[in-house]
Order: C-alpha cells, then structure tokens, then sequence
C-alpha cells in the first residue's frame, strides 16, 4: 500500500535534459523518474530550445551535454 502513494505524488520538479547519446539520455529520464522527478528528453541542441522557448515556465532545471554535434552547450 505504502508503493501506491508514492506513485501518485506529484513530482519534485521539472527537468529538461539535452543528451545525444540516446542510451545515456534514457538512462539519466529513467533514474530522475525514479526518484519522482517529472524528466524531459532532448536529443539536440536545437529541440530543447524549441521545447524551452515554448513553455521556459515549466522546467526547474536544464541538464545540459555541453558536446552536442548541432549547438554546443556553452
């Protein structure tokens, strides 16, 4: 019973992760989802600034791959 609560909790935060390497990308959404954490997954530089620029409100944080072959992250 004490399972059931804890999936209906609303999540901690909101967090927009840009990663190209898809299998680390996943990995990263999984454990956030895990730990109750709402996980958005970019795979470009250029889809998280079109995911951010249209609702930058929602995330509470961005997890950033500073390689990323279209937009680096500096």
């Amino acid at each position: 019973y004490i399972y059931k609560d804890f999936f209906f909790m609303p999540a901690l935060a909101q967090i927009l992760i840009v990663e190209d390497e898809e299998t680390l990308g996943n990995t990263i959404a999984l454990n956030l989802k895990i730990e109750n954490y709402e996980a958005v997954l970019a795979k470009s530089g250029s889809e998280a600034l079109k995911v951010f620029t249209q609702q930058p409100q929602r995330f509470d944080l961005v997890l950033l791959d500073v390689m990323l072959p279209d937009i680096d992250g500096f």
